[in-house]
């Protein structure tokens, strides 16, 4: 083999692992999301300071999860969240929903309502809720 092959060959599975790692560290950091309450005081505090609006609605959806739209009320004092489920009763209600045949969608959608989460957020919570309970 030529050195320019195995060169081009360390480089892909480099790259290749680079991915990886990082996806597994979004996931890590999806798992431990902060709700719109726990920020919102920081928000607060970081917007009176004259900090500008949108690196807090970006801070907002990157802590929270949230779709644009709610990080937006949030930061602008306009959101209200309250959801009616613990986050055990939540993980456990879409788990019965996916096992009943209901579907992902339904599911998602009904994460999206309880939480205020984003599509894709709520997405992923619903199928890590469907690894976790091996269906």
């Amino acid at each position: 083999m030529s050195t320019a092959v195995i060169l081009i060959a360390v480089i892909v599975f480099a790259v290749i692992y680079l991915l990886a790692s990082q996806s597994k560290n979004k996931l890590a950091n999806r798992q431990a999301r902060k709700t719109p309450k726990e920020i919102l005081p920081e928000i607060q505090q970081r917007l009176q300071s004259g900090e500008d609006k949108i690196k807090l609605i970006k801070y907002a959806r990157v802590e929270t999860g949230l779709g644009l739209k709610d990080a937006k009320d949030l930061v602008e004092g306009n959101f209200e969240w309250n959801p009616s489920t613990s986050n055990e009763e939540l993980l456990q209600n879409v788990q019965e929903m996916l096992q009943s045949g209901i579907g992902e969608v339904k599911a998602t959608k009904y994460v999206r309502e309880q939480t205020g989460l984003g599509l894709k957020e709520a997405k992923d919570y619903v199928d890590n809720a469907k690894k976790d309970g091996s269906m």
